[in-house]
C-alpha cells in the first residue's frame, strides 16, 4: 500500500494509503455544493490496520473521513469511554468492520473479517493515535478536494462544514497542501486594498 501521509508512525494501528478520487471527481461535475455528509462519504483512501509489520485489515477505497469523524466523536473529551468502538459502514453487510475493544490488558483493534487483534495499548496511546489519524485524514481530504477540482476557498469552506473547524483552522490545513499560500495571501491583500479604495470613494472624509 502506498502511504499518502509521509512516513507512517510504526506504532499506529490505522494507516492511510493513496486516496481514490473517483467519487469526488464525479460529484464535482454536478456543480453542487458538497454537504458535510457527502464529504464524509466521498473521501476515500486505502486503509490498513497494522500491528507492527502484521497487517490485520487491508481495504482499498475505504470511507476514511467518515471513520475519522466517528472515532473523534467516540473519543469525545478524551476521557476513557465506557464502551468500545464499532464502525459499520453501510457498504458492508457485516457489523464491526473496524473495532476497538477494551480487554483486561488494555485496548485492542481488529475487524469482523479476522479473529486476530493488535497487541493491547493503554487508553492515552489509543486516544493520541486517533488524534493523529484525524489530522492525517483532514490533510488527505484537503488534497483530494483540490486534486478533484475544488478551489481553495471551496475546500476551506468544505473542511469547516465537514469537520467542524474554524476558518483559520481549515485554512492552516488547506494552504500548505495546495502549495499556493503566496497566491492566496496576495489575493487577500488585493481584496482588502480594493475594499479600502471603494470605501474611500464613498466617504468624502477618506477621499
Amino acid at each position: 500500500m502506498t502511504e499518502a501521509t509521509g512516513a507512517a508512525d510504526p506504532s499506529a494501528w490505522l494507516h492511510l494509503g493513496a486516496p481514490d478520487l473517483t467519487d469526488l471527481r464525479a460529484f464535482h461535475t454536478t456543480g453542487r455544493r458538497i454537504t458535510p455528509a457527502e464529504l464524509l462519504l466521498y473521501v476515500e483512501a486505502d486503509l490498513q490496520i497494522r500491528d507492527g509489520d502484521a497487517v490485520l485489515f487491508n481495504e482499498p477505497r475505504f470511507e476514511v473521513a467518515e471513520l475519522a469523524a466517528e472515532l473523534v466523536a467516540w473519543v469525545g473529551d478524551g476521557s476513557k469511554p465506557a464502551e468500545g468502538f464499532v464502525h459499520s459502514p453501510d457498504a458492508y453487510a457485516e457489523p464491526g468492520v473496524i473495532r476497538i475493544t477494551q480487554t483486561r490488558h488494555g485496548w485492542v483493534a481488529g475487524s469482523c473479517f479476522t479473529t486476530a487483534t493488535t497487541a493491547p495499548r493503554d487508553w492515552e496511546t489509543v486516544r493520541d493515535s486517533i488524534g493523529t489519524f484525524m489530522a492525517e485524514v483532514r490533510v488527505l481530504t484537503a488534497r483530494s478536494m483540490l486534486d478533484a477540482g475544488w478551489s481553495l476557498i471551496e475546500t476551506i469552506a468544505a473542511l469547516c462544514r465537514g469537520f467542524g473547524l474554524s476558518i483559520p483552522e481549515s485554512r492552516s490545513i488547506v494552504l500548505p497542501v495546495s502549495g499556493r499560500e503566496r497566491e492566496f495571501w496576495d489575493f487577500q491583500e488585493r481584496f482588502w486594498d480594493a475594499v479600502e479604495t471603494f470605501g474611500a470613494k464613498d466617504d468624502p472624509k477618506k477621499a
